[in-house]
Formats: C-alpha cells, sequence, structure tokens
C-alpha cells in the first residue's frame, strides 16, 4: 500500500497541533485541542505533560474520525515543540512531576549559582547563550535544590517533543535543535559536552542521546498505536523546536532568512550557517544539519489572548461588535483597524511575564502609558498589537548589531491571520512581511522532517521550495516611518526610566 501522507505535531505553549499532509505538502487535515498553563505564583508555569499526550491522542483520533487519512498511508511522523520545558521521568518515561516551562522564572538562586561557580562568559562560549531562569539546567538544578526526591528518581529529562516522540516509540531522545536549553550542550559541535556536565553537577546519564532532527529514532508502538489510532511501526524522526520546525515549514534554510513568530511566543528566528553567540539574543541548532539559528524570544505574542481571556470574555466578550463572525480575535483586529498609527498616543511595554530577550529581565511587567478618558477599546487593542511589533523591532535591530541584518520577514503562527498586526509589524520594522501559503508552518515543519527523514524526495529543498510560496506581502508604509521611529525611541526609553519601579512591584506581587 502507498505510504503518501505525513503526519506532523506540534506542541505548542497553549494548545497540540496535529496536521496531516500529502508528499506535495497539500494540507488533508488540522486538528487543534488546548491545554492550560499551571500557574501558583507569578514565577511558576507549569503543565501536566500527560495532556499533551492527552491531545495528541484526541487530536489524530480526531482526523481519523474525519477521514483525513488513514494509518497505513502514513510514510513518516515528525514531532516539534515549545523549547525549555524540563521534564523528568522515570525508566518507563512517566513524569515525575508537572513540566517546568520556558515561562517559569523560580530558578533565580541556581542562575546565581551558575554565574559563581562557571561564569556567565564560559556559558556563553560552550552553548551560545546567557544564564537565565527560563533555561533546563537552572530549573535542574532548582529541582535537585528543592525537591530531591523526585530528582534521586530521575531517569532521564525530555523536553516537550521528545516526551512524545518516547510516548509513541519508547525510545529517549534529545534532538539537536532542543539542545541550546541546556547549558550542557556544545552549539557548535551540535553535541552534549561532558566536561561542562562535570562543571555544573549534571549527571551525564540524565540526558538521552542526542540525533539530528531528521534522524529516524524509532517506530510507534502497538501500545502507542491503540491509543491514537496510528499503524504500530510507522517511522518517527526526533523532531525539534518548534521557531526551527516553523522556519523550514516556511522555507527558510537559507543564511539570513527570517522567520517572525507570531504565536504564543512572540520574537522572530534568523536562520545562520554558523552559531552566532550574543547574550542579548539566542544562538541554537536549525533542524536542518548545517545551519543555526540566532533567535528573539518575547512573551508578547499572546497578549490578545490575555485581553479577551482575561477582560472581555470575563465582561460578555465582544459580542456588541456584530457581524455574525464568530472568531473573536479576527473582531478584535477589525476593531484595532479604526485606531490610527500610534494608538492615539498609547504605548504598551508588552512584558506580561517579565521578558527574555534581549532585556532578560524576569521582574519587568506590562505598562500603559499615555491613557486618558478619550482613549477606546480600539486604541487598546491596537496598543497592544503595537507593543508586540516594538518588541520584534528591538529584538531585529540587536541582531544587526550582532552582524545580520534581515532584508525581509516571513510571519508563521496565528497572528499572522490578522492583516492589521501584520502591516503593524511591517511598519514598525520597516520591513517587507510575507505570509506562506501554508496556514500553520510550523505543524506543515514537523511532517515534512519526517518526509526527509524517511527519504520521501529526490531532492527535498527543491520540493520545499516549491511548496512553502508566499501568498500575500505586507509592505512598510512610508507614512509610518516617522510616528514609528518616535514611538520607538519612546518604547526604549519608558522600560530603562520605569525598571527600578517595576522590579518594587513585581515584589510587592
Amino acid at each position: 500500500m502507498p505510504k503518501n501522507v505525513l503526519l506532523g505535531i506540534d506542541i505548542g505553549t497553549s494548545s497540540c497541533k496535529v496536521g496531516v499532509f500529502t508528499l506535495e505538502g497539500e494540507a488533508l487535515g488540522m486538528a487543534t485541542h488546548p491545554y492550560e498553563i499551571l500557574r501558583n505564583t507569578a514565577y511558576e508555569a507549569e503543565q501536566d505533560a500527560e495532556e499533551w499526550w492527552q491531545a495528541t491522542c484526541l487530536c489524530i483520533q480526531s482526523l481519523l474520525s474525519a477521514n483525513a487519512f488513514a494509518p497505513h498511508e502514513v510514510a513518516a511522523i515528525g514531532v516539534v515543540g515549545h523549547s525549555w520545558a524540563t521534564l523528568p521521568v522515570d525508566e518507563k518515561g512517566n513524569p515525575l512531576r508537572n513540566a517546568m516551562l520556558w515561562l517559569d522564572r523560580r530558578s533565580l538562586q541556581e542562575c546565581r549559582y551558575l554565574e559563581e561557580v562557571v561564569g556567565e562568559q564560559h556559558i556563553l562560549e560552550l552553548s551560545g547563550n546567557r544564564i537565565d531562569p527560563a533555561y533546563c539546567v537552572p530549573k535542574m538544578l532548582w529541582i535537585r535544590n528543592n525537591e530531591p526526591e523526585i530528582y534521586a528518581k530521575a531517569y532521564r529529562f525530555l523536553q516537550s517533543n521528545s516526551f512524545i516522540v518516547h510516548k509513541l516509540t519508547d525510545v529517549f531522545t534529545q534532538d539537536a535543535s532542543q539542545g541550546y536549553g541546556y547549558y550542557v550542550f556544545d552549539t557548535e559541535r551540535r553535541s552534549w559536552s561532558w566536561e561542562a556536565c562535570e562543571v555544573m553537577g549534571i549527571e551525564r546519564q540524565l540526558l538521552p542521546e542526542v540525533y539530528e532532527s531528521v534522524a529516524v529514532v524509532g517506530e510507534v508502538t502497538s501500545q502507542a498505536a491503540a491509543m491514537t489510532g496510528l499503524m504500530a511501526g510507522t517511522p518517527v524522526v526526533a523532531g525539534g523546536v518548534d521557531c526551527a520546525g516553523a522556519c523550514l515549514g516556511a522555507g527558510l534554510i537559507e543564511h539570513g532568512a527570517t522567520q517572525e513568530q507570531a504565536g504564543q511566543a512572540g520574537g522572530m528566528t534568523i536562520v545562520t550557517q554558523r552559531p552566532y553567540k550574543d547574550s542579548r539574543l539566542i544562538s541554537g541548532c536549525h533542524v536542518i544539519d548545517h545551519r543555526w539559528h540566532l533567535s528573539g524570544g518575547t512573551v508578547s505574542g499572546g497578549v490578545l489572548n490575555w485581553f479577551y481571556g482575561n477582560i472581555l470574555a470575563a465582561n460578555g466578550g465582544i459580542a456588541s461588535l456584530g457581524d455574525g463572525r464568530p472568531n473573536p480575535f479576527e473582531l478584535l483586529s477589525l476593531e484595532a483597524e479604526t485606531s490610527p498609527v500610534g494608538a492615539d498616543g498609547l504605548l504598551f511595554l508588552p512584558y506580561m511575564a517579565g521578558e527574555r530577550t534581549p532585556i532578560w529581565d524576569p521582574q519587568a511587567r506590562g505598562v500603559l502609558l499615555g491613557l486618558s478618558y478619550e482613549k477606546s477599546r480600539a486604541d487598546l487593542v491596537r496598543a497592544l498589537m503595537e507593543g508586540a511589533a516594538l518588541a520584534l523591532r528591538h529584538n531585529l535591530e540587536v541582531a544587526g548589531q550582532v552582524g545580520i541584518r534581515p532584508t525581509r520577514l516571513i510571519s508563521v503562527g496565528g497572528g499572522a491571520k490578522s492583516k492589521v498586526w501584520c502591516q503593524i509589524k511591517a511598519d514598525v520594522t520597516q520591513l517587507p512581511l510575507g505570509i506562506p501559503s501554508m496556514d500553520d508552518g510550523t505543524v506543515f515543519g514537523a511532517a515534512f522532517l519526517g518526509g526527509i527523514g524517511v527519504n520521501a524526495y529526490a531532492n527535498w529543498q527543491e520540493s520545499l521550495r516549491r511548496m512553502a510560496e508566499i501568498r500575500q506581502w505586507y509592505e512598510p508604509r512610508e507614512a509610518s516611518t516617522g510616528l514609528y521611529d518616535e514611538l520607538y525611541q519612546i518604547y526604549l526609553a519608558s522600560y530603562v526610566a520605569l525598571r527600578s519601579q517595576l522590579h518594587r512591584l513585581a515584589q510587592l506581587g
């Protein structure tokens, strides 16, 4: 029987998405299932990894029920997921606690320990990244210091995609693209540094074997087949980090190609031909061998989710906007379009969970500047969108200082569906912004990794070029340039001026 479809799984921060595609890139079906971020304090962010697996099973079963594909047609499965999830598991792969997410900031004391014992410059030279609670090693040390009984039972530490790969195959893996979450990973060599493990006190047996993202690491087991409806024996590749998978899905594999992330985690990812290391940004391996990426990761992507879920939904939603369309985010975009450039003098600092790049401040907080009685809800929504765009520009300008200046952006994620938000980002960054023809490039990127892994293409690069077409471009408008330049300078100065007060408020909270 022909094996002519690819299945992609994306373990996102807020939901799991599963998509099935023909070998030519045609989407046959997509399913999504949400899960919660668990927070007891502002510094904590966890998820039950079993919910990732349950969501994966439900999505696959939904696609099978809809006859989107038949199990025997699947040539390969690829899995991507959010970065820096830190999950200790036992010998059977069962979670010993909730996964600590990239949003989790509680390991500040462990970061100070690493600064004193190892030094940030040493860690930067090896891993390409700074010391910060977002990364995996500080979280591992936090578990060792605060939950020693769990640490003692740990057989391996997994991340979001490697947990799902284990659920499918019973194989423990660590892909190279997710290695940047660990300070004991040599980004240039794409392998563990056992010397660094010894220095930092990380037992090497806790770290799974490293694979390239396209490597076939196992097959769907009979138990996983019974839970998902997939066929036992279906090949599964190691997969990788979602931002790099999205780059692949959008056709971004050459040096300088740049993705703009319009999902729960905002920011950008620039493909590079060698590692670039700067403490203000994030350095990692691409899901494609001999390629790396320089990234900016922000918390700004989820601002509209927060605004709708915590402000509008609690007060009856936005039914008053009318016109019968059910998508609240489309309606918010329409409303934002009625507000002028600059949101009538309203500025938003989008540091809703601290901030990662380039300021790396876990105690930063969101700020609205310029509120007055005449400001409308449309102004507020536009200010939220513009704040995320200003954070994107900040990261791009730092990348330029490092030596990489993108000439255009390709947007992926749910925010790419908002025409007004896309235009705002093009205007603020002063770069053309393209929208791929593929609705969800991250899921497609995961699936395409599987296709590469099983040699489904005679020339995968050429096949990818045909599939990853750009269906729409947003060009920056000259009329907005001056105002956004001024707004950007106010944005930078506002954080500097308010930083100490934001820290005081964070302590009060």
